[in-house]
């Protein structure tokens, strides 16, 4: 499932999708081991590592380099 939303990143409209579980272990290793991370939403665009709750953009930030998304392989 993935819904519409300004991803800061990108500056535009993008679609988000739920964390994984190496993205939600990674932003609870960040915000700390307590920390709720399932109701975290992350851009798909290529190239992007933004993260955000669902319905409030102030709680974001961004992903380890390492979970950046990938462009699609051309050919």
């Amino acid at each position: 499932m993935t819904v519409s939303r300004a991803c800061r990143t990108c500056n535009t409209m993008q679609e988000f999708r739920m964390l994984n579980a190496a993205e939600r272990a990674a932003v609870r290793a960040e915000k700390g081991a307590g920390h709720f991370v399932d109701d975290y939403w992350r851009c798909t665009a290529a190239g992007c590592r933004w993260y955000q709750r669902y319905l409030n953009r102030g709680e974001d930030g961004l992903l380890p380099e390492e979970l950046r998304i990938q462009p699609a392989p051309a050919g």
